[in-house]
This record gives C-alpha cells, sequence and structure tokens, in this order.
C-alpha cells in the first residue's frame, strides 16, 4: 500500500520539491532586496518601494489569469498530443497579454503625478518607470503558463531564478549608485524584461500558430474569467491592507507595517510551489480520467506543515526576527507577527481549495474570494485606529473564508 501510494504521489512530490526548494532561494533573494530596501532608505522612502512592490501584486490581477489559462490549456493540449492547438492558444494569449500592458503602461504613466498625490509619494517617477515595462511583465506570464501546462517545471525554476537574482543585482546596485527609490524600481522593470527573455523557450519545438476559432476563444476567455475573479479576491486579501495603511498612517508607521506584511507572508510565498504543482497534474489526471482526489489532500498537508511552525516561530521568537531581518527602528510590528502569519496561514490553506477546484474547470468558489477580499476592505476602512485592529480583521476573515471554502468544496462531497 505504502509503495502504491508512493507511486501515486511520486511526480506530484519530486515537482513540488523542485519548485519549493528553488521558490525559497527566489523568496529568500527577494526578502534580502526588501531588506536593503528597508535598511538603506529607512521606513519613508521603503514606503515608497514598497507601494511599487504592492501594485506589482495588483496589476497580477491580469498576469496570473494569463499564466493559469494557459497552464490549463496546455495541459489539456498535451495530454491530446495536439500542439498546434498549443501554438494557437499561446500566440492568441500573447497578443492579449502584450495589449494589457500597453494600456496599463499608459495609465501609469499618463496618470503618474495623479497617484504619487493619492499615495503620498515623495516622487511621481517610478510610476512611469515601472509602468514602462509592464508589457513585458505580462507576455512572460503566458509562456510561463505553457512550461507550467506541460509540466516543463525545470525551466519554469529557470525562469524565477532570473527574475529575483536580475531584480535583487539591479536594484542593490543602482542603489547603491544613488539612484535612490528611482533605482530600486528601475531594477524591478530591468527584471521584467530580463524574465521574458528567459521565458522564450516556451514556444521551443510548437509547430507555426494557426488562427484560434472563435469558439475555441470563447472557451479560453471563459475560463480566464472566474482565474480573473479569484486573482482580483487574492489581490485584495493580500494587499489591500498595505495600500489602506500607506493611505491611513504616516509613512513612518506605513513603512513598519509594510515590513510586518513582508515578514508575515512568508508563509504565503513559501507554499506558492504546492499550488503551481497541483494545476497541471490534475487538470492532465482529470482529463486522462486518472485518480486525483488524494492530491487535495496531501497539498493541504504540505501547506499546513509548512506554515504551522513558522507561525509558531513567530508567536515565539517575535523581536528576534523583526531584529535579525529589519532591526530596531521596526520592533513596534513584533508582537503583531504571529497574528499576521496565522491570517496568511489561513488564506495559503484556502487558496489551495481555490486552486484545486479551478484545475477541474470549475470556478464558482472564486466569488467567496472576492467576497473576503471586499469583507476585509471595509473591515480595516472600518476598524484601523491600531494596526492590531488591521490585522484582526485580516484573521477573522480569512479563518471565515477557509471554513466556508473547506465546507463548500469538501464537506459537500464536491471534490
Amino acid at each position: 500500500m505504502i509503495t502504491v501510494l508512493r507511486q501515486k504521489l511520486g511526480s506530484f512530490a519530486s515537482a513540488s520539491l523542485l519548485l519549493m526548494v528553488s521558490m525559497t532561494i527566489v523568496n529568500a533573494g527577494n526578502y534580502v532586496y526588501n531588506l536593503v530596501m528597508g535598511r538603506w532608505l529607512g521606513p519613508a522612502l521603503f514606503a515608497d518601494v514598497s507601494l511599487i512592490v504592492t501594485l506589482l501584486l495588483v496589476i497580477t490581477f491580469i498576469t496570473v489569469p494569463l499564466q493559469l489559462t494557459a497552464a490549463r490549456y496546455a495541459a489539456i493540449h498535451s495530454a491530446d498530443g495536439n500542439l498546434a492547438a498549443l501554438a494557437a492558444t499561446r500566440r492568441w494569449l500573447t497578443l492579449v497579454a502584450v495589449g494589457f500592458g500597453v494600456l496599463l503602461a499608459a495609465f501609469f504613466g499618463l496618470g503618474a503625478i495623479a497617484l504619487a498625490g493619492f499615495f503620498q509619494a515623495s516622487s511621481a517617477l517610478p510610476f512611469v518607470i515601472f509602468g514602462a515595462a509592464l508589457p513585458f511583465a505580462f507576455a512572460q506570464g503566458v509562456n510561463r503558463g505553457v512550461m507550467q501546462g506541460q509540466m516543463r517545471f525545470t525551466t519554469l525554476t529557470i525562469t524565477y531564478q532570473v527574475e529575483m537574482w536580475s531584480r535583487l543585482l539591479l536594484g542593490i546596485f543602482l542603489v547603491w549608485a544613488g539612484l535612490s527609490v528611482n533605482g530600486a524600481v528601475l531594477g524591478i522593470s530591468l527584471s521584467f524584461i530580463a524574465t521574458w527573455i528567459s521565458t522564450l523557450p516556451a514556444g521551443k519545438n510548437l509547430p507555426g500558430a494557426g488562427a484560434l476559432t472563435p469558439e475555441v476563444r470563447n472557451a479560453v476567455a471563459g475560463f480566464a474569467l472566474p482565474v480573473m475573479v479569484a486573482q482580483i479576491g487574492q489581490i485584495l486579501i493580500n494587499n489591500s491592507d498595505i495600500l489602506l495603511v500607506r493611505s491611513f498612517y504616516p509613512p513612518q508607521a506605513a513603512g513598519q507595517y509594510a515590513a510586518l506584511a513582508l515578514i508575515g507572508r512568508i508563509v504565503f510565498f513559501a507554499t506558492w510551489s504546492v499550488v503551481t504543482t497541483l494545476f497541471p497534474i490534475v487538470t492532465q489526471k482529470h482529463k486522462k480520467g486518472e485518480p486525483y482526489q488524494h492530491l487535495l489532500w496531501v497539498s493541504l498537508g504540505i501547506v499546513a506543515a509548512i506554515a504551522v511552525p513558522v507561525t509558531l516561530l513567530a508567536l515565539i521568537l517575535p523581536e528576534t526576527i523583526v531584529q535579525l531581518l529589519f532591526g530596531e527602528k521596526y520592533l513596534g510590528i513584533a508582537p503583531l507577527l504571529w497574528l499576521y502569519a496565522l491570517a496568511t496561514t489561513l488564506y495559503a490553506l484556502a487558496n489551495v481549495v481555490i486552486n484545486y477546484r479551478l484545475s477541474l474547470g470549475k470556478g464558482r468558489e472564486t466569488g467567496f474570494a472576492i467576497a473576503a477580499g471586499v469583507a476585509q476592505v471595509l473591515g480595516i476602512i472600518l476598524f484601523h485606529q491600531s494596526l492590531a485592529q488591521v490585522v484582526w480583521v485580516q484573521v477573522i476573515v480569512m479563518g471565515a473564508l477557509f471554513v466556508i471554502l473547506f465546507w463548500h468544496s469538501v464537506g459537500k462531497n464536491h471534490a
């Protein structure tokens, strides 16, 4: 029985391990980037950099749906052996991605002054620098999706390494050279271009792309819609707190809260590899009529095994963690660290359920993510007299989201 279980979980576990190791390195590099910026620039200027990083996460409401849509249809077409259909889908999604990128680049360029005023940023230029590279950011999302759907996880991990190392090295060099916030943001933008170049092998060995029929385009767009809904929910959940705190609090406190969120989200990013691996494997197994339900329970177990120890560590040694990562200026956030990690743990578990259902082409549960995101925004608007209130709102909302999703998707035997 153990041998059979190992055979069933072998590909999933090995792929998850590969991505987990790679993403651990990536997350470490991203944390070094933020730690250097936080220490070199100080809380006030670091708040400006954190704002751009948060906007980067916000625009993933386009990047992630493009990647997951490409991943789903790459998995389906690969299972069918229809590479021509895969090539056509990739080309069409790339055109859509570049179009969105150009529109957002124009938005950030033309609205830079207004955005700087609204977010109390020190300069409008970072918004222009950030927006200019968005077409590359969206295009690479499609290529990553193709790699993910074809389960080319080794190549996929390389693209994330390229993104992290280019952002880290270029950002640190440009800030060291005296470009301050503009240098940090320029490093982010240049990393988009470097990443896009690294994803070009996604088109290797694909035949010439024909045109998609209207029916196929509608099917692809129809799947992308619930994915986008889920991503909007994720954006609201993962980023609305930072944006609202940035608006409600002075730069010093906002910078401290940005550091709290950065540390607390270790759980979410550490478990991202599980969801990335789960999606194409479940899609292909479902397409081929093979058993797949056990993968949901395995994924929840892996996420819990990672998240619970991290949360306990944040409870036991909060001041040590904050002091080590950001220094004495940020010690005021230490008592809230375990609470933020708990909220992130609950959302990481909920995210597994959402992506499991999406891999089966079922997107009803994404509505719960939107509802939770809206509830979090409203909760923080009503209760933000202290940073503790802001974090407690997230714990309560994420706890409710996971319980509802688990009952609706698993407890009612929908899996």
